[in-house]
């Protein structure tokens, strides 16, 4: 997991996520299996509109917008709706200090879905239910689809930002990336 975490520090995502994924297909066939090989990348275009209305939103109450949170929920728990959340900041955020998080300025009024991952949402309710994280091949498959979750997200964000970089304003400012409860594996796409 530490060379995984590096890879994040380092913005290596694409490494990241290969690495994740080697280390959950050695292990004994899970429900969690099912998210290999399988991004996000089909809510490009929905993301964008997404952080564009949010941008403009903000832009109209007079926000200052230096930099901008896309937020997964917290997932692993909260396995009946995965959504995107956004907060902004009228300050570039330093990551080492914790506290910056409830620092922000404005915040998305909805949230997006996040779609395609139905069938781990089920995964991770039933791993919840049946106290699966007792075994300890099943806790260490449901960490590495968790890792992998995170990642598909971060490439998600990355691939929208740069999609957008000179067409849109907030894609000129710092995006900071990560789910709830996972902000340790926070990711900046700039």
């Amino acid at each position: 997991m530490e060379q995984i975490e590096s890879l994040i520090k380092a913005g290596k995502i694409a490494e990241a996520i290969k690495e994740a994924e080697t280390a959950l297909g050695q292990l004994p066939r899970t429900d969690f299996h099912q998210v290999l090989g399988k991004d996000l990348l089909h809510l490009q275009p929905i993301l964008g509109k997404f952080l564009s209305n949010f941008y403009e939103t903000m832009e109209e109450e007079e926000e200052d917008i230096k930099a901008i949170y896309v937020e997964m929920n917290s997932f692993s728990v909260q396995y009946e709706r995965w959504f995107i959340h956004l907060l902004s900041y009228e300050m570039v955020p330093d990551i080492g200090n914790p506290d910056w998080l409830k620092e922000f300025t404005g915040e998305s009024e909805k949230n997006l879905t996040i779609t395609g991952y139905e069938a781990l949402q089920a995964a991770n309710k039933e791993y919840m239910q049946s106290e699966g994280y007792r075994d300890n091949e099943r806790r260490r498959a449901c960490e590495l689809h968790e890792y992998i979750v995170i990642l598909r997200f971060q490439e998600l964000v990355k691939n929208t930002v740069n999609a957008q970089k000179g067409k849109a304003a907030w894609a000129s400012v710092p995006i900071f990336v990560a789910a709830h409860d996972f902000e340790d594996l926070m990711y900046v796409v700039e």
